[in-house]
């Protein structure tokens, strides 16, 4: 009987993209039955249905909360254990190899709960770029993103993603990127943020080009933005966010444009490092 493995998707978009990448890597490599855990809830209230084309897994909507009176039928790979289960676990990103990743797996044979907000630095692009070009965005996402493309940003563009709420003094300086955009007005500059009053102030710039949006991340509760806050599952963050699913959807548009820019490197964020690996993917499969 095969096993089956638990993909847990959670947290922002790029978060879950990568938890979705590596653990479909692994479901392969190991040969296991993926299961996708797609929650909806304040970090990403889109399903996964209203993001991806085709469907060729199960896919459920469950919290992280619910998995724990059953945690004992699970074989855990987890980068953190937030809500205290307290049982055996190896972090994914933290395994030496793919072959202890393989090795790990084959100490049980329990089904594989999985979760990562990062794809491990030990699996190859080869099959980073396999599940990329498979995880198909649903084509009206696509179409909006090569519509601005087209008729926004024709010819060479640079793409700056400007994140703050949640990531507070680590945000991106949008002072001093709005004074270098402002001295380049013979250069092309696609800029998206998380916060509608950043793109309001860059769009009077004659060279940005911002993609309009019908929503932005809200708050979850009163307060700033890195306020200590409980989300569905109990975890308490320094993030007062609530991306409802259109405020999402939007941002994947965002994503696929910046995918096709020059990339100005802003931050550490998940969701850049999505764009810059959609972006390696597509162009190495447009060399084959």
């Amino acid at each position: 009987m095969t096993r089956s493995i638990y993909i847990y998707c959670d947290g922002g978009f790029g978060n879950r993209y990568n938890a979705l990448i590596s653990g479909l890597i692994l479901a392969e490599a190991a040969d296991l039955s993926p299961v996708i855990v797609w929650p909806t809830n304040n970090w990403c209230g889109a399903a996964y249905e209203e993001i991806f084309a085709e469907m060729a897994h199960p896919v459920v909507r469950r919290e992280l909360r619910t998995f724990v009176d059953e945690k004992e039928r699970y074989h855990h790979l987890m980068v953190e254990d937030h809500l205290g289960m307290n049982v055996p676990n190896a972090s994914p990103t933290q395994l030496p190899s793919q072959s202890a990743l393989l090795d790990y797996v084959k100490s049980s044979p329990k089904d594989v709960f999985y979760y990562t907000a990062l794809i491990p630095s030990y699996m190859e692009f080869a099959a980073v770029r396999r599940q990329v070009l498979a995880l198909r965005f649903r084509p009206e996402i696509m179409a909006r993103a090569e519509h601005f493309v087209q008729t926004q940003t024709p010819g060479e563009f640079f793409g700056v993603q400007i994140r703050k709420t949640d990531f507070g003094a680590h945000g991106a300086d949008d002072n001093n990127l709005y004074d270098l955009i402002a001295k380049c007005p013979d250069r092309r500059f696609f800029v998206c943020s998380d916060d509608k009053t950043v793109e309001e102030r860059f769009r009077v710039l004659p060279n940005v080009a911002i993609h309009d949006k019908s929503a932005h991340v809200e708050k979850l509760v009163d307060g700033g933005w890195t306020q200590q806050t409980a989300d569905q599952s109990g975890r308490v963050y320094a993030c007062n966010i609530n991306r409802s699913a259109l405020s999402v959807i939007d941002a994947i548009v965002d994503l696929l444009i910046l995918s096709r820019s020059k990339v100005v490197k802003t931050s550490s964020s998940t969701f850049l490092n999505a764009a810059l690996m959609i972006q390696a993917c597509t162009a190495d499969a447009a060399t084959r």
